[in-house]
């Protein structure tokens, strides 16, 4: 039988896929509550981040801003809206595309692909404190 008096147990709460905001330089400055999804995945050695903005009657992304984005910065919340963690990111090459069609009822989106540097993605938030 185990000895389960040695044992740690920890409260936690995972992460929901609902619960962040989305940040890039101030320069740009691209309102946060525009963003509607992100996805990071790696490409061989290359960290690619894409996202998605709605464009809306009170904003409209500048395509010629695109080469103004050289950080993103991805805050994850907690239940009541609190930061908890999240990523900094330097930028090292971007792409984006916006396809307006006349045949379409659907939302004007503007689509973003961003190369980041994988040594310049820096943790928020990380304090952490490891059982010993």
């Amino acid at each position: 039988m185990s000895d389960i008096t040695n044992k740690v147990f920890k409260a936690f709460e995972p992460l929901k896929e609902n619960r962040f905001v989305i940040n890039v330089n101030e320069e740009v400055n691209i309102p946060e509550y525009l963003f509607r999804k992100f996805h990071i995945e790696n490409v061989g050695e290359d960290f690619i981040f894409t996202t998605e903005i709605y464009q809306t009657v009170e904003y409209t992304f500048n395509p010629a801003d695109l080469t103004k984005i050289t950080t993103i910065i991805l805050k994850f919340l907690g239940p009541v809206g609190d930061l908890v963690g999240g990523l900094h990111m330097l930028v090292k090459g971007s792409n984006m595309e916006m396809i307006g069609d006349y045949g379409s009822g659907e939302l004007l989106i503007t689509k973003f692909r961003f190369v980041v540097k994988p040594e310049e993605i820096n943790l928020l938030c990380q304090d952490v404190k490891k059982d010993e």
